[in-house]
């Protein structure tokens, strides 16, 4: 979200999958305890290693709740209609054919 202007507010929990950003590619891994009220977080990385860092950090990305809701779905929750993107375009193209 780099030049957005939107701070980044994600509250992180425990069982939440998430994947960081190294050097060398993208790892995913899975939140195993919270620290210091949230300010930093243990994770589990799929090859069995821990690391604690920070929550606010910009490598540190939230792909699924432990729900089982995604970051985009969880941001575009309170939305009233949830647009499906793909028939849209169908519409817009049968539009087009008509004219």
């Amino acid at each position: 979200m780099v030049g957005s202007g939107k701070s980044r507010n994600v509250n992180l929990s425990v069982g939440d999958e998430i994947s960081y950003v190294f050097g060398h590619g993208i790892v995913y891994g899975e939140i195993t305890r919270i620290l210091e009220g949230g300010g930093a977080v243990e994770i589990l990385f799929e090859d069995g290693r821990k690391e604690i860092k920070k929550s606010r950090d910009g490598a540190l990305h939230l792909i699924r709740r432990a729900s089982g809701a995604s970051e985009v779905e969880e941001e575009r929750s309170d939305r009233n209609r949830v647009r499906d993107y793909d028939i849209d375009e169908v519409r817009r193209s049968d539009q087009k054919r008509r004219w």
